[in-house]
């Protein structure tokens, strides 16, 4: 024993004792190393050193007296002799701490790699049993992995810019809200967008953005259709990104009004061929030549899920004629609801003077809200949260099976001195062992998922594209394994600490209590996973009967080789006659192509809707209150739309003038019934106010309902029809003859037409509206994927609970088989057990689907959430499939031999 009072100095207790009451100090030395034996909370350095140094003062003194010396000199001797006594312990301190710690860290490390080998042997012996588990954790984990990678991508992390959790895109809706069931942007005039950029205190930056299609031609005279954005400078700022090459816009470039570009770094790679000379090239746009002075990177995109930016140009707050989009950054702890209110006070202030003065109400949103995916991923982020549940339920099966299994070894354990605190640690050591494997494999199966399931995405969801799995994906699932392996480990601890180390020394001997818990809450497990396995199929019948319900639907209209040509005239032909002259010319031209049959002009293009703002007024009802504003569903057309579209007329006539001044309309069934449900809505007139004003206009024919719109929408929606006297952006439909392909000869001829046009987009009416459906049809097959997973993972903890319960009954089996139980009985009396189970789940898991299918409402289309036969489905799907897991653990109990099953005992 000794204490360091200074470098290289060691102090020592003296080994002479002249005097026999010198036997106590001994005494308490012993005393002072049995406290640290004794010691339930751990090592205390301080105590020690203290011990040790009175011990060495002590025993000094106990020499100088020895000596002669008085006992109040020879103490002070000693602790002259001593020393700096603070130093010294300060010092023995800090050396007996550090050598405290190394030691538990030691005795820790030791301790876990032991366990990790010991249950790294255990789950060798039984590979059978450890790959079954591994497989099955490593199904659940992986589903979640890869739902999960959609979920961080879209919704957790959906803009690459700094501090996006406080992104927010801010419009106008009506104030009585937006019933359109679309997400409806109302863009403000550039005089609220001034003042909101200027007087907005909640946020820190404010952009506005624009972007369309423009034609870019090339050297050889050629135009293409290029996304082109317009963004203020600071937007470089916003995104947190710097050009790759050159610079970006600056406030000069805007006040001047320089003709200058930028170009996206994927469009510099594919048009320049990635050329380093590009800056001070000439790009030209709408026939007006731009000069590029940089390249930026991916990470500058519009904040938008989707779509890419070909080139960028520098946008001009003081043009009160351009529409812009908004988007701002929260300051930190400014809510959304705080800047809404901020923003609605501005735009109270500027609604005298302001162009778009109804009756709106700001709206703020985050980027996640935008995903047209975002229900869907919800449900499926449950649906495969439900999979884990029963994965889970699965693999505590086989512990608790495994863990009666080593009653036997876990009681000899404890008899040879394991401590209940140590079997148990083994325990979650071999769980989370499994766990880990199961994590692995979670990794590259969610891998796997996630590759197929962006790759099985409709066109119509391009937003999973943007699905990647990065570091959070990786902490997530290594967090549901260990998550995962310690609930499932601590049942099989549980389980373990209530055996009898004495009876399962005995041999052979089971408590029947023991057994009775055990089957219990395997068996509670089972119902568990049957409840979770129904309410996922009575979900995925549901979806089933709605999609098949869209396919059957008649849209009320014929889409049979329909195809839509749309042509942008807004800039080439800015005024009405311009584009009437135009558009009489290129549909004459189209006429006179082979395999043309017909065509019409329309402003909306199936499944495409177009909004009037204002409130509807009929004649005869008074006044809407000022400033009263909703989205009201019209569409431009041609008198023969009706004829050429196969819509039936209902009643009255279409329209036969065309003319502003007959002020013609027609109106669907729905509008009829909606506002004159007991009379004939023909000769009535109607009008969209706004602002106070409003022409009114003529009902002179009632059509039927048309899904136009798409085949979720609701074919009885109010719709007008208006004559088609002004658009912007016509739409040619134009049906074709059986097996013609005249497309190229459409484009060619609109080429012809007018060679500064771009080519025009086509597309095929009958392909878009099933593509309308491509997204409840693509989350009715994931859920459909991941409701039979659960299903057979459930299957499979069914059939091991069975087999393990014939297993563990095989001597009673034979015994009654001895005295005269007919085979028959037996197998009815195995069957009975596991049928009831899976009807004891079944009927938790419907009640629990009555709830859970408020979930799915409003992605079910002719079918109620509470649909009987897709409850009666569900169900019996479920029943079938318990009975065929237990067919096997039923033939087995039949096939055992009494003579056999005795002796064996």
């Amino acid at each position: 024993q000794g204490a360091r009072d200074g470098p290289g100095r060691t102090l020592t207790a003296s080994p002479r004792m002249e005097d026999p009451q010198q036997a106590s100090a001994p005494n308490a030395r012993h005393a002072a190393t049995w406290r640290r034996y004794l010691r339930f909370w751990g090592p205390r350095a301080e105590a020690d050193v203290d011990d040790e140094i009175a011990f060495h003062v002590d025993m000094r003194a106990r020499d100088y007296m020895a000596r002669g010396m008085s006992e109040a000199d020879a103490r002070r001797a000693a602790t002259r002799r001593l020393g700096d006594v603070a130093q010294a312990r300060a010092e023995c301190i800090a050396i007996g701490s550090r050598r405290e710690r190394r030691m538990t860290r030691a005795q820790l490390v030791d301790a876990f790699v032991h366990d990790v080998r010991f249950a790294w042997r255990t789950l060798g012996r039984q590979k059978g049993w450890t790959a079954v588990a591994i497989i099955t954790l490593a199904l659940g984990i992986g589903a979640n992995t890869a739902v999960f990678s959609v979920v961080n991508a879209l919704l957790l992390h959906p803009l690459p810019y700094p501090n996006a959790d406080r992104i927010a895109y801010v419009y106008l809706e009506p104030a009585q809200g937006n019933h359109t069931g679309m997400n409806v942007m109302v863009t403000p005039s550039m005089q609220v967008v001034r003042a909101w950029k200027e007087n907005a205190r909640s946020f820190e930056a404010f952009e506005a953005y624009a972007d369309e299609d423009r034609s870019l031609r090339s050297a050889d005279g050629t135009p293409t259709s290029v996304n082109v954005a317009s963004v203020l400078p600071s937007f470089s700022a916003f995104t947190g990104t710097k050009p790759t090459i050159g610079r970006a816009f600056t406030s000069r470039d805007v006040s001047d009004g320089a003709p200058v570009a930028l170009v996206s770094e994927s469009f510099w790679r594919g048009r320049f061929g990635s050329d380093p000379g590009i800056i001070g090239k000439s790009i030209v746009l709408d026939n007006q030549p731009y000069s590029v002075i940089g390249v930026m990177p991916v990470g500058y995109r519009l904040p938008q899920v989707t779509g890419t930016t070909d080139v960028w140009l520098p946008l001009d707050l003081r043009n009160d004629s351009t529409f812009v989009h908004l988007v701002g950054r929260l300051r930190p702890h400014v809510s959304i609801a705080a800047a809404k209110r901020e923003l609605d006070a501005i735009y109270a202030g500027q609604k005298a003077t302001a162009s778009d003065a109804g009756d709106f109400a700001v709206k703020l949103t985050t980027p996640s809200e935008g995903v047209s995916f975002r229900q869907s991923l919800l449900l499926l982020s449950i649906a495969v949260a439900f999979v884990l549940l029963i994965a889970c339920g699965n693999v505590a099966h086989l512990l608790l099976a495994r863990t009666a299994a080593r009653q036997r070894e876990l009681a000899i354990r404890a008899a040879m001195g394991a401590s209940r605190v140590r079997i148990v640690r083994q325990l979650l050591t071999e769980s989370l062992l499994l766990a880990g494997a199961g994590c692995v494999g979670g990794l590259l199966t969610g891998w796997l998922g996630m590759r197929a399931l962006v790759s099985m995405s409709p066109d119509a969801l391009a937003e999973l594209a943007e699905a990647r799995m990065d570091g959070t994906t990786l902490l997530v699932t290594a967090g549901l394994a260990a998550l995962t392996g310690i609930i499932v480990g601590l049942l099989g601890t549980f389980q373990a600490a209530r055996f009898s180390a004495n009876d399962a020394l005995k041999a052979g001997a089971v408590s029947a209590s023991q057994s009775r818990r055990q089957r219990r809450l395997r068996s509670v497990l089972v119902v568990s996973e049957m409840a979770v396995s129904t309410v996922l199929l009575v979900g995925a019948t549901l979806l089933i009967r709605s999609i098949l319900h869209l396919q059957t639907v008649d849209p009320g209209f014929d889409t049979s080789r329909l195809y839509a040509v749309q042509v942008p005239l807004r800039r080439e032909y800015p005024t009405t006659l311009a584009r009437q002259a135009f558009l009489a010319d290129v549909t004459a031209r189209m006429r006179r192509v082979s395999g043309v049959e017909g065509l019409t002009i329309s402003t909306a293009v199936p499944p495409w809707r177009s909004f009037l703002l204002g409130a509807l007024q009929v004649e005869g009802e008074p006044l809407p209150p000022a400033g009263t504003t909703s989205f009201i569903d019209y569409n431009r057309i041609e008198p023969d739309y009706f004829r050429f579209m196969g819509i039936r007329l209902v009643e009255g006539s279409t329209i036969t003038d065309t003319s502003k001044a007959a002020a013609q309309v027609v109106v669907n069934a729905g509008f009829a019934k909606k506002y004159w449900p007991r009379g004939s809505a023909l000769g009535r007139r109607i009008r969209v106010v706004y602002n106070g004003q409003g022409d009114w206009m003529t009902i002179v024919g009632v059509v039927g309902n048309a899904l136009t719109s798409g085949l979720m929408d609701e074919a009885s929606q109010p719709m007008m029809y208006l004559a088609a006297i002004d658009s912007y952006e016509p739409a040619v439909l134009v049906r074709v003859a059986p097996g013609a392909d005249p497309i190229p000869s459409i484009r060619t001829v609109v080429a012809q037409a007018d060679p500064r046009l771009p080519s025009p987009n086509v597309t095929n009416v009958e392909s878009v509206m099933q593509r309308s459906i491509a997204g409840p049809r693509f989350t009715m097959t994931l859920l459909v994927i991941f409701t039979g997973l659960a299903l057979v993972l459930a299957a499979v903890g069914l059939y091991g609970v069975m087999a393990y319960a014939v297993a563990q009954q095989t001597r009673e089996i034979g015994i009654r088989i001895a005295l005269g139980a007919t085979r028959s009985a037996i197998a009815s009396s195995v069957l009975r057990r596991g049928v009831l189970m899976a009807a004891t789940g079944a009927l938790v898991g419907a009640l629990a689907a009555r709830w859970a299918s408020k979930l799915l409402e409003s992605m079910l289309y002719g079918v109620g959430r509470t649909d009987p036969a897709s409850f009666a489905i569900g169900v019996a799907v479920l029943l079938a499939t318990a009975l065929a897991a237990c067919l096997v653990p039923v033939r087995r109990a039949v096939a055992v031999d009494p003579l056999t099953s005795i002796r064996a005992d």
